[in-house]
């Protein structure tokens, strides 16, 4: 009885299973489904690449949802197999520290920890950058100061500690909220779609006409003298480099793993409900991007390009967002504005009122999850004895992580710092705290995590300890089916770290890593040993499964 003393100060985490499949599926969507898909359309397609050259009539980034989608999917395989036969809270860091080793298990997490806690507060305020971007178009009366780097710096810390205070309260009362801020957005999306799929070329042309002011050949053939097409990117290159873009609008794919301790019979909704929620979010992206391509390409023809591709470079080409030397009203393109044109042509302008709602509440809708996967990594963490056992504290009442909500509240700060662009111009701390760089950050230490988790499956099934787990797991695939699996989505994520690598050539991000691992190891081996020298049997620890 001593020996397991040491080991779990607590018989139980004091975490409650509450959250149903429904919800479970809805964490995964809310998470994934923000702000990258309704950009990355044009963001990733402003590569010069002459439109006869798209494969399938694809535009790249297309092309590449789909190609990182598979690969999204084979990760999702893992982490449905190993969240069934450990379905603990922590996600990652369970698989990790107890299938590979508790010290890359902690750094991975670590990072993984950072790059959500950053990226919630990312969110909190991109929410005010989605409702500046769209009151134009829909003809809002929005104050300027709306855009102000301070007000998108306070308004989204504001957000921050709202949902933090909200998550305190449990998943009960968060699943309600999660679904209600998932369901408005969901309808108004329906809207979106049928808007560009009713799109004519008459009616594109009428809605850019009165939203710019001018037809749409203008932009075609300004991006053209501007030098569109000697930009131009070879299409498979294209689509290597957009998947930077697509995986980065995939993050959140696992996130209801990070919540297993609180899934109702986690060891059958796991699996059923990350494959069900992944499947969705791919057909999403890919079919509503063929149909705003579509509606987009029907209008501005000029040799080998349409609106479609000028639209794109114009925004976010090397030149940078240049679209004001055609039109001091067009808004950078981001794919609700296609619906909006089509829209305006069609004569359906009570729809375009509602284009601001979609872009505000598909962003909003990812912060409720991320401070739920966050915070249970930190108490994960704090758990097992490797951070402060503080972090680990339960509210009675509530059932929910309370210090380590609180600690990535602060956290998220430094997110909503660098998403406003608040100290970007300040010396060395510019570099590091703004939105593109935040956005590194979260690339590399996401691949860094999932590229681990998928070598756990691996080690699942080739270790002693892996089998033992294996043998009492509810869902188990043969072994070799796993093991495959496991070693095929290794290698397809170490593809998505050369395509993250190759893509960030600066040296910010990654001395921003290695700043991260390194205080990482210190903090970990700071606590083990402090541990150990009260008793702790670490060995023990991360031989066994947490309890409940």
């Amino acid at each position: 009885m001593e020996a397991e003393k040491k080991v779990f100060v607590r018989k139980a985490t004091g975490l409650v299973r509450e959250i149903g499949p429904l919800t479970a599926i809805v964490i995964v969507l809310t998470n994934v489904i923000g702000l990258g898909w309704q950009k990355r359309l044009f963001q990733w397609s402003a590569t010069g690449t002459p439109e006869t050259q798209f494969f399938l009539g694809l535009p790249p980034i297309v092309m590449s949802f789909l190609i990182v989608g598979v690969i999204v999917l084979l990760t999702v395989w893992v982490f449905a197999i190993l969240g069934a036969a450990m379905p603990r809270s922590g996600g990652g860091y369970v698989y990790i520290s107890r299938l590979v080793h508790p010290f890359v298990g902690f750094i991975a997490s670590w990072a993984e920890y950072f790059s959500i806690a950053v990226s919630y507060g990312m969110i909190g305020s991109a929410v005010f950058e989605a409702i500046l971007i769209y009151a134009g178009i829909a003809r809002w009366a929005v104050p300027s100061w709306v855009g102000d780097p301070w007000f998108l710096c306070l308004g989204g810390i504001v957000i921050v500690v709202i949902f933090g205070l909200l998550a305190l309260m449990g998943v009960r009362m968060y699943a309600l909220l999660l679904q209600v801020i998932f369901v408005i957005p969901l309808v108004i999306t329906v809207f979106v779609y049928i808007s560009m799929l009713a799109a004519t070329p008459q009616a594109m042309a009428a809605g850019i006409q009165e939203v710019a002011g001018v037809a749409p050949e203008a932009f075609t053939q300004k991006a053209i003298s501007l030098g569109m097409p000697s930009t131009a990117t070879p299409y498979w290159d294209a689509v290597s480099a957009a998947a930077i873009g697509s995986y980065w609008a995939y993050i959140g794919f696992a996130a209801s793993t990070f919540v297993a301790g609180e899934v109702k019979e986690a060891t059958k909704n796991l699996p059923r409900t990350l494959f069900a929620a992944n499947l969705f979010i791919i057909f999403l992206y890919v079919t509503i991007s063929i149909i705003c391509t579509r509606a987009a390409t029907m209008v501005g023809k000029v040799g080998d390009y349409s609106f479609f591709s000028a639209y794109a470079w114009m925004s976010y080409g090397p030149k940078g967002n240049v679209l004001s030397q055609v039109s001091a009203t067009m808004p950078k393109a981001w794919m609700p504005n296609i619906a909006a044109f089509s829209a305006y042509g069609l004569g359906w302008g009570a729809l375009v009122t509602l284009i601001p709602f979609f872009a505000a509440l598909w962003v909003m809708n990812d912060i409720p999850p991320f401070i739920l996967t966050s915070s249970r990594i930190l108490f994960a963490m704090a758990f097992d004895r490797v951070m402060p056992e503080r972090l680990a504290d339960v509210s009675e009442r509530w059932h929910s992580p309370v210090t380590a909500i609180f600690v990535t509240m602060l956290v998220a700060f430094l997110g909503s710092v660098s998403e406003s662009n608040i100290i970007a111009g300040w010396p060395v701390l510019g570099a590091y705290f703004n939105a593109d760089a935040c956005v590194a950050w979260t690339d590399i230490w996401d691949t860094l995590f999932f590229l681990l988790s998928c070598v756990a499956a691996v080690f699942f099934v080739m270790t002693l300890r892996g089998r033992n787990i294996y043998e009492k797991s509810a869902y188990k695939p043969s072994k070799t089916v796993i093991g495959t699996v496991g070693l095929i989505a290794t290698l397809g994520n170490i593809y998505l770290l050369y395509l993250v690598a190759n893509g960030y050539r600066v040296a910010e991000p990654w001395i921003a890593t290695l700043i991260l691992l390194v205080s990482a190891a210190l903090v970990y081996y700071y606590y083990k040993g402090k541990g150990s020298r009260v008793g702790v049997d670490y060995t023990t620890i991360y031989a066994e499964i947490p309890p409940e």
